[in-house]
This record gives C-alpha cells, sequence and structure tokens, in this order.
C-alpha cells in the first residue's frame, strides 16, 4: 500500500493495487509522505473507495476535519452489526453520514436540545429490523461514551439504514414515503375495517411493494404490461380490494401530485387483496 495523500495523523488516502482506499490506525499518518509505503501494522480500519471517489475523499476530509475519530470508529462498528442484520455493504457515504448524525446528536444532547421525529411511531411499525439497529446502536453509544440519547433516537439512526437499503434518493424522500405508506396502510385498514397484523409476512410484503411502487413513480419507471384480460380478471375478482386501490389512487393524486397507471392498480389490487384474504382467514 502506497500513501497518495496524508489526511491528518489518523488517517490516510492509499493506492492498492488499482484501488483507492482509506486507511485508519492511531499514528498511521504521521510523517506519512506520498509515494511511501504505509506500515500496515497500524491500520485499524479500511475503507475502499467506490464510485465517485474524489467526492468521497472530500466527504472524509471534512468529517475528520470536524468529528473526532471516536465517533468514526463507533460508528463503523454499528455499521459491521448492521451489515450482519440486513445482509448489505455499506460505502464511505454511509459511515459519514452515521458518524456526522451520531456527532451531532451528542452534541443536542448535552446542549439539552430535543429533536423528535413526527413519523418515529410510523418508522417504528414499519421498519422493524432496521429500528432493531438503531435501538442497538443507541444502546451501544451508552456503552462506550457514556452518553444516554432518547429512545426516538433510534428510529433517527435507522432512517439512514432505511434510505441506503431501499433505493431512496435521500433520507428526506424516504422520510416523505414512510408518511405516505403509512398513509396508505390506514386507507386499506380502514376500506376492509381491519387491523393488520404488522408482524405477518404478508405486511411485511406490502410495505416493500408499497415502497417500490413510490420509487416506480417518482423515477417514472414503467411494470410489465398486464393484458386486457388479466385486468378485467382482478377487476371482478377482487372488487373491494380494486376499489381499495382507486382510493389509495386518489389520495396520492390529490396529496402529492402521484397518478398511477392502471397496471400499477391491478398490481397494488393484488397486494391488498392478500392483506384482506389474511385477515378473513
Amino acid at each position: 500500500m502506497q500513501v497518495r495523500q496524508r489526511l491528518n495523523n489518523n488517517v490516510v488516502l492509499v493506492d492498492d493495487a488499482d484501488q483507492q482506499m482509506i486507511v485508519m490506525g492511531k499514528g498511521i499518518g504521521y510523517k506519512a509522505y506520498p509515494g511511501d509505503q504505509i506500515n500496515e501494522s497500524l491500520i485499524e480500519r479500511t475503507f475502499i473507495l467506490r464510485n465517485n471517489a474524489e467526492n468521497e475523499i472530500d466527504q472524509v476530509k471534512a468529517l475528520i476535519n470536524e468529528v473526532p475519530i471516536e465517533y468514526i470508529i463507533l460508528s463503523d462498528n454499528i455499521l459491521k452489526f448492521a451489515k450482519e442484520e440486513l445482509n448489505a455493504d455499506f460505502g464511505v457515504g454511509m459511515l459519514v453520514s452515521l458518524a456526522d448524525h451520531i456527532f451531532s446528536a451528542i452534541d443536542r444532547k448535552k446542549k439539552n436540545i430535543q429533536m423528535i421525529s413526527p413519523l418515529h411511531w410510523d418508522i417504528k411499525q414499519l421498519y422493524p429490523t432496521e429500528v432493531k439497529i438503531g435501538e442497538q446502536a443507541v444502546k451501544y453509544i451508552a456503552q462506550e461514551l457514556k452518553v444516554d440519547l432518547e429512545d426516538t433516537e433510534a428510529t433517527s439512526i435507522a432512517m439512514h439504514f432505511i434510505s441506503s437499503g431501499n433505493n431512496y434518493d435521500s433520507i428526506q424522500q424516504a422520510m416523505n414515503f414512510t408518511k405516505i405508506i403509512s398513509d396508505i396502510i390506514t386507507i386499506i385498514q380502514y376500506h376492509f375495517q381491519i387491523k393488520i397484523d404488522q408482524n405477518s409476512i404478508v405486511f411485511s410484503r406490502l410495505v416493500s411493494h408499497l415502497q417500490y411502487f413510490l420509487i416506480r413513480q417518482v423515477k417514472e419507471i414503467s411494470m410489465m404490461d398486464l393484458s386486457d384480460e388479466m385486468i378485467k380478471i382482478v377487476i371482478n375478482q377482487y372488487q373491494s380490494s380494486f376499489q381499495c386501490a382507486e382510493k389509495i389512487n386518489n389520495y396520492l393524486q390529490q396529496n402529492h401530485q402521484i397518478k398511477a397507471s392502471l397496471q400499477e392498480e391491478i398490481y397494488l389490487t393484488m397486494h391488498i387483496e392478500r392483506v384482506h384474504q389474511i385477515d378473513e382467514n
């Protein structure tokens, strides 16, 4: 590994074969000059730069100038736990956003500034796995840094994993879609006068379908066309579920300027029907 750029005493940008990497370790950047071989025995953390390398380098530079190294290491440990839970991999961008968030959350706690997400309960209901990671993170922060964050901070941390794992463009978009999904589930429950079991596989599949349904509308991605015969069969056999899908479409048009195609309504109808059938059984 060859030094490309020393970022500070503990962080160095290196070249390794055809890859650029950020390596971290106590004192690893001390007297490290471009072209030198890095002392690999000092490496504690390694991050491979993948997509926009220059942008990721700038993000890391900004992070290490503002956030102490212990917050970065703590955040990386949280990401390792999340990787096992979600079976997902996270890049430098995720590390930067999470470390910055935790640093800011602890700063607010010390200044006695409370910020409660209005979507706290929606997030807990819709994304139990991500919230579990957030809760573990809050416990880990208390253990390592002796700072007891509010319980609601678990859902704020969870949003980083929700936005990362569901093809959302940003945390703000993930939050907006969470509110819409919660409203859609309320429409379904009211339409059938039921309470959906939020621990069921059917509920999890419905949430997942709604996530990608909304992403397709925003990104204008077309679904596979259904035959006219298939459309007629679904509408005739699942009339109540189709009526519910139309209510959802009306809500989206009136409140979010989203108009789903008939094909999307049919797919949504079939997911709604599964929920309805489970309740009847």
